[in-house]
């Protein structure tokens, strides 16, 4: 049987343009609260004008898609629900008063990430009190709080010591100001305050803040445990970068590394994603097809190790989406079904959506599954092409690095405002250099945990990070490397994304029709680049 069901991808789209399109009409207009209506109104009016005219060929091709066209009507007004549900949840419990200083506690609730002009971190378990002379009002929060924490007047960074006080699970106490931090805005989603679930933001310098020492979490415990072993055995350059790329926590790499990797394209290795868990699945299958492991065993220790690795990088996106993904693809191996990529990822993001639903606005969910799907969607008539101007064994590396651009760059052109010239030879030939050494740290580091007096090896794991770093440099240090744009219009990134689509092998529209929709697609989008340049 074959598990081919293709109203998913379908039913993962209409899921996420129902979201965005009910926060795009929630600022322009109030017809939102009618939408549902009118589309159920209209598929209603289609049944009826199909049975009107039961031989015009026009109702009869859309009749027979009357699935497909229904599971899109759910979707779509199930996207719609879901964005206004949040909506609803996500109120402010109080407003600050911005001429009172409050007295803030809570427990850090992740590590601290360094910046230009300072340090932040969230802290949950949130109680606020301010005190006047007649009373006392406290508050205790449904949120986390954001912490902003300034470098003092003169310095660039504060001491190793009083940094290491900023760990989770210790207790703090903020004496500073509390304002309003609105995970939804007229300029968009704050997604980063919707994944670290905090309504509240406070800017202090470090001399507001008293540290108490309290219990950290597990997976925080395992996660230190492991940065404090690299810190150990590795130089200090080579162990923030290490602990980077292994649990996604830039917390200690290095901005000359950063900027580095940035310049040059690979930036993405660094962010936990697909990618990791691809190397982990490539790992340990060729570690149990050595052991000759019975699938049964097989699919468990997989789902045990990427269950592990997701909780380890704290359950981000891109890990949990590719973690999902990959049991799927392994469990229709198990069960005797033709692998379907393309329904394994839709699967994987209905599921995500369904449950927060307003990652469709993080720009990490939609690089992550950009890239995958264009993978997906373009990497065989590519590698075909490719093939056949006798590109011999680089076909296949150059059309899935291709494809993986193909797909993201518009998105990193909006969010960034460049685009990587020199990216596609960099991912080429570093990111199956870093593949190897990612495999080699992550197994080493599981024997590490296990057992400890190995951790000698992780000094060789080094070298071959400092070769995937000066790698990066010698790319970062080519003139021209990267072309400044500005953001690209919406209705044009529809045009492009529909055109990729109807270039792919994936859409088994007639060459007469696809043709000219794809002709079509991508002219809106030229358009819109065009314009973007001369605006």
């Amino acid at each position: 049987m074959i598990a081919h069901f293709r109203i998913i991808f379908f039913a993962f789209l209409s899921l996420a343009l129902g979201i965005w399109i009910a926060k795009l009409c929630q600022y322009e207009s109030m017809w939102y609260l009618y939408a549902i209506l009118i589309i159920l109104g209209l598929w209603l009016v289609f049944f009826a004008l199909h049975f009107i005219f039961k031989k015009c060929r026009f109702f009869d091709y859309f009749f027979t898609r009357k699935w497909l066209l229904l599971v899109i009507t759910i979707f779509l007004g199930i996207g719609f629900g879901l964005y206004h549900l949040c909506f609803s949840q996500y109120k402010v419990q109080f407003y600050p008063d911005y001429d009172t200083t409050y007295s803030i506690y809570g427990t850090v609730d992740m590590n601290y990430i360094a910046k230009e002009k300072g340090i932040y971190f969230v802290i949950s378990d949130v109680t606020v009190v301010a005190e006047n002379f007649e009373s006392v009002d406290t508050h205790k929060l449904d949120y986390n709080v954001f912490v902003y924490v300034y470098y003092r007047e003169g310095e660039t960074s504060y001491s190793d010591a009083e940094l290491d006080k900023i760990l989770p699970g210790n207790k703090v106490m903020i004496s500073g100001k509390l304002s309003t931090s609105l995970i939804f805005d007229k300029d968009g989603i704050n997604t980063f305050a919707y994944n670290n679930y905090y309504q509240y933001s406070t800017f202090v310098t470090l001399d507001n803040i008293t540290f108490i020492e309290g219990n950290m979490g597990f997976w925080d415990s395992v996660r230190e445990h492991i940065r404090n072993i690299y810190k150990e055995n590795m130089d200090s350059r080579y162990a923030g970068l290490a602990f980077s790329v292994l649990v996604g926590d830039r917390t200690e790499l290095d901005p000359e590394i950063a900027y580095n990797f940035q310049i040059s394209g690979i930036m993405h290795v660094v962010a936990v994603s697909g990618l990791n868990t691809a190397f982990i699945m490539l790992l340990l299958l060729w570690v149990m097809n050595k052991f000759r492991i019975n699938r049964w065993v097989k699919l468990a220790i997989i789902i045990l190790v990427l269950g592990f690795y997701a909780l380890l990088c704290d359950m981000t996106p891109s890990v949990v989406r590719s973690s999902m993904m990959s049991v799927f693809l392994i469990s229709a191996q198990l069960f005797g079904k033709q692998r379907d990529d393309l329904t394994s990822i839709s699967l994987s993001g209905i599921i995500l959506l369904l449950l927060f639903p307003l990652y469709v606005f993080d720009l990490s969910f939609l690089l992550s599954y950009l890239g995958v799907f264009g993978i997906f969607l373009l990497y065989k008539p590519l590698t075909k092409m490719f093939t056949s101007i006798k590109f011999g064994r680089f076909a296949s590396p150059v059309a899935l690095t291709l494809s993986a651009t193909i797909m993201t760059a518009p998105m990193i052109i909006n969010a960034f405002g460049y685009f990587s010239i020199i990216g596609l030879i960099a991912n080429l030939i570093l990111v199956p250099l870093f593949g190897y050494v990612f495999m080699i740290l992550f197994g080493v580091t599981l024997i590490v945990l296990l057992l400890p007096f190995l951790a000698k090896l992780l000094w060789l794991i080094q070298w071959g990070f400092w070769i995937v770093d000066k790698g990066a440099w010698l790319f970062a240090c080519v003139p021209n490397a990267v072309a400044l744009l500005r953001p690209i219009p919406e209705w044009a990134l529809v045009g492009y994304y529909t055109g990729a689509f109807y270039c792919s092998q994936h859409c088994i529209a007639k060459r007469r029709i696809k043709v000219p929709l794809a002709v079509v697609s991508l002219s809106v989008f030229s358009v819109g680049f065009v314009l973007s340049l001369l605006m």
